[in-house]
C-alpha cells in the first residue's frame, strides 16, 4: 500500500507539470485555432534560457562573486555546525543560489516572451485570415528551426541547473512503508497549479480572456466589435511562451537541460488531445490521469512502458470521444 501511495504522489506531481505545459497549447488554440506542434521546443528554449542566466552568466569572469554564490558570514557559520544531509543545509544551499535563481527565472521568462512575440509577428501574423492548416504546418516547420537554432547557440551536452526551491528531503511512514518526497518537487507542483489556475481565471473573467474567446469563435465578428485580433494572437503566443519558460525551468531542475526536452511536448500534445483542445478543465483532468497511469506503469512494468502510456490513453479516449473528454464537438481534429 505504501508503494502505491508513493507512485501515486509521484504521478500526480508529474501530472501537475504536464498541465502547466499543456496550458500553453490550449491558450494558443483557443485564440487562434492553431495546434502548436513546436510548443515542446519553446519549452526547451525556456530551459536553456534558465540555464544561461542561472549558470553561464553568474559564472562569467565579469559577473560579481555574490551572483555565483551568495554566502555571508552568518550563513557560513551556520553551515559549519550542521550535520550532513541536514534539511537546514538544503535551505541554506538554496539561499546561496537565490540570486542566480532569480536572474535565471527572470531572464528565461523575458527571453521566451520575446521568442513567442517574434514567432507570432514574423510567422503567424502574415497568415491571419488564411487556412488554419497552413498555420499548423508553420509550427511543424518551426520544430526544425528551433532545434537547429538551439544547436548553434548551446552545446548538446546535458547540463544541471539550481532548483528553484529548497530541495529538502521529506520522509513519511505510511503502512510501514517509507514515503520520500522532496521540497523542490512540492514547490514546483504548487507553482504549476497556481499558474494554471491564474490563466484559467484570466481567460474566463477578464476582458483579455473575453477577447480571446471571441476571436476564437469568429475573427470577423471580433474585428467588427473593436477587438484587435492581431493583439489577441500576440497575447496568446506570449502567454504560451512565458508559461513554457516556467515549465522549462521546472523540467530542467528535474531532468537536467538537454535537447530531449523538445520531444516532451509531443507527450503533452497527446494529453491535450485527450482532454480536449479547447478545454482547460479537460486538459487538467487528462494531465493528472496520464501522470497517474505513467506512475502505475512504471511501478508494475518498468520505465520503458511508462513512455507509451500517454499515446495509448489518447487513442482509447479519441475512439470513444473524438473531441476529447471535455472538448466541443465542432472542434476539428487533424
Amino acid at each position: 500500500m505504501g508503494e502505491f501511495i508513493q507512485f501515486t504522489l509521484n504521478g500526480l506531481m508529474s501530472g501537475a507539470i504536464y498541465a502547466l505545459i499543456a496550458v500553453g497549447i490550449v491558450s494558443v488554440f483557443k485564440a487562434t485555432k492553431v495546434v502548436n506542434f513546436a510548443h515542446g521546443y519553446i519549452i526547451m528554449f525556456g530551459a536553456y534560457f534558465y540555464f544561461t542566466f542561472s549558470v553561464i552568466v553568474p559564472g562569467a569572469a565579469w559577473a560579481p562573486d555574490w551572483l555565483q554564490s551568495w554566502e555571508p558570514a552568518w550563513m557560513v557559520a551556520m553551515k559549519a555546525d550542521l550535520p550532513m544531509f541536514s534539511p537546514m543545509g538544503a535551505v541554506l544551499d538554496w539561499l546561496s543560489n537565490l540570486p542566480r535563481i532569480i536572474l535565471g527565472i527572470a531572464g528565461a521568462v523575458i527571453c521566451n516572451a520575446l521568442l513567442g512575440l517574434l514567432i507570432e509577428r514574423t510567422l503567424m501574423r502574415p497568415l491571419i485570415g488564411q487556412s488554419t492548416f497552413a498555420m499548423i504546418m508553420i509550427t511543424v516547420g518551426l520544430i526544425s528551426v528551433l532545434s537547429g537554432t538551439k544547436g548553434l547557440i548551446w552545446t548538446a551536452d546535458a547540463e544541471f541547473v539550481p532548483h528553484i526551491a529548497p530541495n529538502t528531503p521529506i520522509r513519511l511512514n505510511l503502512f510501514d512503508t517509507p514515503i520520500f518526497l522532496f521540497g523542490a518537487d512540492l514547490v514546483n507542483v504548487a507553482v504549476a497549479l497556481l499558474l494554471f489556475g491564474a490563466i484559467v481565471a484570466m481567460v474566463r473573467y477578464t476582458k483579455s480572456g473575453v477577447a480571446i474567446r471571441a476571436t476564437a469563435e469568429d475573427q470577423s465578428t471580433a474585428y467588427s466589435m473593436g477587438i484587435s485580433v492581431p493583439r489577441v494572437f500576440s497575447r496568446a503566443w506570449v502567454l504560451a511562451a512565458t508559461t513554457g519558460a516556467i515549465a522549462g525551468a521546472i523540467l530542467a531542475t528535474r531532468n537536467g537541460v538537454s535537447p530531449s526536452l523538445g520531444l516532451f511536448g509531443f507527450s503533452v500534445l497527446a494529453i491535450v488531445l485527450m482532454g480536449g483542445l479547447d478545454s482547460y478543465v479537460g486538459v487538467f483532468i487528462a494531465a493528472l490521469t496520464v501522470g497517474f497511469l505513467e506512475a502505475m506503469a512504471q511501478w508494475q512494468f518498468g520505465g520503458e512502458f511508462a513512455e507509451v502510456v500517454p499515446y495509448i490513453a489518447v487513442l482509447v479516449v479519441i475512439l470513444i470521444r473524438p473531441h476529447g473528454l471535455f472538448g466541443q464537438k465542432e472542434v476539428e481534429r487533424i
